[in-house]
């Protein structure tokens, strides 16, 4: 054969051309013997006595150079001898051949292995893989054959039933996909780039060499899938159904019992070690991971919206003054968002919903329960990629059932934070009731203390029973920081009429507010614990703005182009409506020219926001560029200019009598 390889060329000389008859013949004839010295090995007279001999495993040698058919042959009937009682006692009409019988399968073909590799396995060469062919055949035959007793008995397939099949197959399969894990059906094996042919020219084999140093080797290492990976077990899937139903009824049931006992369920007081979950939400998810098979990945969309359609609403929903409007239904976050939109409104007009304690608690346990749940969903999602198959990974999302939880962490600190609100909300309505044209500062405004005691009562409630959800007691603290700041900014605005004095009280009560306000996080805490940085820094920009006001209220100025130079230096973000509020404060009569002219400074940069072009109405359309201190406003005064070295010893002298009140440190 290495001679003709060589002789190719010349095959049409008449003597190369016999040699090659030749050859071929001899091949032929090679094929023949050996075909039938198997044949008579395995069934002849003495086939079920027959032992292996040197003269067949030296035939296989032979064989392995010759056509692979010949290979293919052989073995396929050594494996059908070798099944031949198999199929015969599994067959589909006797009595071990249902699904309750699949372990005597099991046990057959690991006997059946067991003494194929004492007795003809040595008989083949290794890279025939005679054993791990047979196994593969094994789990043909017998997919085949489960899948014909299913479709003859539908009815009698139950779930218990097909779990137990289901759970023996795949685990024999496990078993052989780790005794064979290099086997696969197909050769795939490279040829070696070394001839073995000794007529074979040198210069000839060396063309195949790569002599490039800069071209990487091609990889022929291939990731592929064990071809034992779903032999039988593929036969169940068409009866999938049938689990599926019976465990979407289970769970069914399961959430329906713990709807019920939520209704009565008590959110009692919680030590600080315990955590306020709700005990159904850790049984859920216990269900579900004794459940978690191979099966039925994609139910868990169903039972997630089932629960949060039926659990968390009825400890969520039905609290305060008025309940949420109905998000019971399958909606998506785009009408969820108009949903809580519709809330805030409702709370903004004034039905603000005041909690009981007993309230606080349960809105508490819920965001606390919501968070749980979401954080497991997501790690329920990660699991269910590691046991799917590649193909299904990137249509496995459980980001729609997350979002409904994050829905609903966002309707209690909603609820919450507006509950706060509520309570603050009479202390800051009564600073437009004080008369701020005052002669002497005192201590900090009663609506100061109030808010304080308000915050010093309830926001430890709060911290106590969100004490293992320390990222969301931080984004309530965050929201309700900036509501009553916000709030406060405005009611600032609203201080009029007002004089130096009344604005030198206001600033008091501001360092007084800040205080209480970066305490929010930590108050009446036992332990000593600094609020978060990032907490503090936004507490110190949102009272910032009132002071700035405040600065601009109580300042001097000799003409309104000082009040304006200092409005636009201190808050250059504000817009004219913000500078109209301070106008008032200040009692100037002439606002429309001031406003003019405030239009004209902001606008005179062409790339300033067009917001700053809302000018109310009534404003003059001619104004002076700078307007005589004679002409000017009788409540602002020409006797000094306000230069910085004078606020800054007003303030200097603030902070020192608040220092010395011990209102600041």
């Amino acid at each position: 054969m290495n001679v003709l390889e060589h002789l190719n060329r010349y095959k049409h000389i008449p003597q190369v051309a016999d040699l090659a008859r030749q050859v071929e013949q001899i091949r032929g004839e090679l094929e023949k013997q050996i075909l039938e010295d198997f044949h008579r090995a395995f069934h002849g007279p003495n086939a079920r006595r027959f032992a292996p001999t040197k003269e067949l495993a030296e035939a296989c040698l032979v064989v392995s150079e010759l056509d692979p058919k010949v290979k293919k042959t052989i073995i396929e009937d050594v494996i059908k001898t070798q099944l031949a009682e198999y199929e015969v006692l599994f067959a589909g009409g006797e009595s071990d051949a249902w699904l309750t019988k699949v372990d005597l399968r099991r046990k057959w073909l690991l006997k059946t292995a067991v003494e194929f590799e004492k007795t003809l396995a040595a008989m083949f060469p290794p890279s025939w893989q005679v054993p791990a062919r047979l196994a593969l055949a094994f789990c043909e035959v017998t997919r085949s054959q489960l899948s014909h007793a299913m479709e003859l008995r539908p009815q009698d397939i139950d779930v218990g039933t097909l779990l137990h099949a289901h759970k023996i197959m795949s685990e024999l399969e496990s078993l052989l996909v780790r005794k064979y894990t290099s086997f696969q059906p197909h050769d795939r094996t490279p040829k070696s780039s070394v001839s073995t042919n000794p007529f074979v020219e040198d210069e000839q084999s060396s063309k195949t060499e790569n002599t490039n140093p800069f071209e990487e080797a091609a990889s022929t290492v291939e990731t592929l899938v064990s071809p034992f990976s779903g032999a039988v077990c593929r036969c169940f899937q068409p009866y999938l159904k049938i689990y599926i139903e019976s465990m979407d009824k289970r769970l069914n049931e399961q959430i329906e019992k713990f709807a019920n006992d939520m209704k009565s369920y008590k959110f009692e007081h919680i030590d600080a070690e315990e955590s306020n979950v709700v005990p159904c939400c850790g049984e859920l998810f216990t269900i579900y991971k004794n459940v978690l098979v191979e099966f039925s990945p994609w139910s868990w969309r169903v039972w997630g919206r089932l629960y949060y359609r039926k659990i968390a609403p009825t400890k969520v929903l039905k609290v305060g003054a008025h309940p949420m409007p109905n998000i019971m239904k399958d909606i998506n976050m785009k009408e969820l968002t108009a949903v809580l939109a519709q809330v805030q409104t409702l709370w903004r007009e004034g039905d603000t919903p005041k909690l009981s304690e007993d309230d606080v608690r349960r809105v508490c346990s819920v965001l606390v329960s919501a968070e749980y749940c979401e954080e497991m969903t997501g790690r329920l999602e990660a699991k269910l990629k590691e046991r799917s198959l590649p193909s299904l990974v990137h249509s496995i999302s459980l980001t729609h059932e997350q979002d409904l939880f994050h829905a609903v962490l966002a309707q209690c600190i909603a609820l919450l934070v507006a509950h706060e609100e509520s309570l603050c909300d009479p202390a800051l309505s009564s600073m437009t009731k004080i008369n701020w044209m005052m002669e002497q500062t005192g201590d900090q405004s009663p609506y100061v203390t109030a808010i304080s005691q308000h915050i010093s009562s309830s926001i430890p409630l709060i911290r106590h029973n969100l004490h293992t959800s320390r990222k969301y007691f931080t984004r309530f603290c965050d929201k309700l920081a900036a509501a009553i700041l916000n709030k406060f900014v405005q009611q600032v605005y609203k201080c009029r009429p007002i004089n130096s004095v009344g604005c030198e009280q206001l600033l008091l009560d501001c360092h007084a507010l800040k205080a209480v306000m970066l305490q929010l996080p930590v108050v009446a805490l036992q332990m000593r614990r600094d609020p978060p940085q990032t907490y503090t820094r936004m507490v110190g920009r949102g009272m910032a703005r009132a002071e700035l006001v405040l600065q601009v209220v109580m300042g001097e100025y000799a003409t309104h182009n000082d009040l304006v130079d200092k409005f636009i230096r201190l808050l250059p973000d504000a817009t004219i409506a913000d500078f109209q509020k301070v106008l008032e404060m200040r009692g100037v009569k002439d606002r429309a020219s001031v406003l003019e002219l405030y239009r004209q400074r902001t606008l005179g940069n062409s790339t300033e926001s067009p917001h700053r072009a809302q000018v109310s109405p009534g404003s003059s359309s001619q104004v002076a560029a700078q307007i005589p201190p004679s002409q000017a406003s009788p409540v602002v005064s020409s006797t000094a200019n306000s230069s910085p070295e004078h606020e800054m010893s007003k303030i200097a002298r603030l902070e020192r009598m608040l220092k010395s009140r011990r209102l600041i440190s």
